[in-house]
């Protein structure tokens, strides 16, 4: 990949998250100046090494706080990944809907209008969105279609996306909107399946998959790092909307019994038959635009990533 022309001021909300910290580590490298906004009361241990950032202490629904951290950092690029994925399933009396507009919605409406008061500086701001937002759609997936989310989760995020384009000419800045994959690697929460999997294997616990037939588009960390540093200098259209993934459906039982294989675990891993409310059956990409765009793809397989990935587990495992 072509490293970054010049040392840039780069502000990454969600900054100490999984994909943020990665980011950070790649900006780092490439001689940038970096800041990460999290939220009070993060966790902020994915950064607990990184002496060189500044982190700032923020929620992006205090709009003076907010303003006064950009005010202070004048930042030149944006990379917005802060939202809450943990809003993907419907509850029976419906109070996610009030907090995915909150957390997700509001907060992102937030930092673009402050960006564009508070940020002369600010020359491109990339939000990442995700393949949810296509939902119940036709696959693989295309820029072009329109979106059918399933939950809170995927909902507000095709609302920012509409309207971060509807801002998008009115803005002092340009805005780009990436559409990522099922993302894993190294220091990804438990939260996720590829992670929980490993730890059941490497703890010898079994464990339960949704659906047997469920099928996803998978990608390793650093091929969507790269993704994102390649915006930096890709002179693309305010507004662009561009998916990164593989390309390509995997079925995540056959992925399951990959990794519990390369773990060498002796687990059972338990099928169940329906889909969680929020989920579709498959969600996959095309990568075409990213491609013909950015001169991106993928430069790591699939069991080159799940390898990685288990070794950096096992290797926190034997810490502990």
């Amino acid at each position: 990949m072509e490293p970054t022309k010049t040392c840039k001021r780069i502000l990454i909300t969600g900054g100490t998250g999984f994909i943020g910290s990665h980011l950070a580590r790649r900006l780092l490298l490439e001689g940038n100046e970096v800041h990460l906004l999290h939220r009070p009361g993060g966790d902020l241990s994915r950064v607990g090494d990184l002496s060189v950032v500044k982190l700032w202490k923020c929620d992006l629904l205090d709009v003076e706080r907010l303003k006064e951290v950009l005010a202070s950092v004048k930042p030149e690029i944006i990379y917005h990944l802060a939202g809450d994925p943990q809003l993907r399933h419907l509850d029976p009396a419906l109070t996610r809907v009030q907090e995915s507009i909150d957390c997700n919605i509001r907060s992102s409406i937030n930092l673009f209008v402050a960006a564009n008061v508070n940020c002369a500086s600010l020359s491109l701001l990339v939000r990442s969105g995700g393949l949810e937002e296509y939902g119940r759609g036709p696959v693989p997936y295309v820029e072009s279609q329109r979106e059918q989310p399933v939950s809170p989760y995927s909902a507000s995020q095709v609302a920012v996306t509409h309207y971060l384009q509807m801002l998008a000419p009115h803005l002092s800045y340009r805005v780009l909107t990436v559409r990522p994959a099922l993302i894993y690697g190294p220091a990804q929460s438990s939260s996720f399946f590829i992670p929980a999997l490993i730890g059941h294997c490497l703890q010898g616990r079994d464990f339960h998959i949704s659906s047997a037939n469920q099928g996803r588009d998978l990608l390793y960390i650093e091929d969507l790092i790269n993704a994102l540093v390649l915006l930096l200098e890709a002179p693309l259209a305010t507004g662009e909307i561009i998916n990164i993934g593989s390309g390509r459906e995997y079925v995540m039982a056959d992925v399951a019994a990959k990794i519990i294989r390369s773990v060498g675990a002796n687990i059972r891993l338990i099928k169940g038959r329906d889909l969680q409310i929020g989920q579709v059956e498959h969600l996959y990409c095309s990568a075409e635009k990213a491609r013909r765009l950015l001169g991106w793809q993928p430069a790591v397989d699939l069991e080159e990533g799940l390898q990685r990935t288990i070794d950096s587990f096992r290797a926190v495992n034997q810490m502990v």
